[in-house]
């Protein structure tokens, strides 16, 4: 029963910020209210996606992928909270955009993998 409620928690929040693009792209949202909704609901994806891992990490200890989504998740914040130091290297500022969407990608393959019980 809870992988059947980590998975529809996981399809809701990402879901969601899809929903709200396309929902501004179909009314051609001029003030770009929704596409900021979407951008902002990207967070609340992420710390949901945070909370299923943390879950399944404690279900699943012995799976060495959900260690390597957690270490990836700590370098991702530790370079963000770097980077500003640096702050000279604008490579890198734009390679640290692309970071979330391939963890929140690896978390729901590894989600959807798990068969429900």
């Amino acid at each position: 029963m809870i992988m059947k409620t980590i998975k529809f928690l996981n399809t809701i929040a990402i879901g969601i910020p899809i929903i709200l693009a396309t929902i501004s792209y179909i009314i051609n949202d001029p003030s770009g209210n929704y596409y900021g909704y979407a951008l902002f609901s990207t967070i609340l994806t992420g710390l949901i996606q945070i909370i299923l891992a943390i879950i399944l990490l404690f279900k699943f200890k012995d799976n060495i992928h959900y260690k390597i989504y957690f270490a990836n998740v700590i370098i991702f914040f530790a370079l963000w909270i770097w980077n500003p130091i640096i702050n000279k290297i604008y490579y890198f500022t734009y390679t640290l955009i692309y970071i979330p969407p391939i963890l929140a990608i690896y978390l729901s393959s590894m989600i959807y993998k798990i068969p429900n019980k």
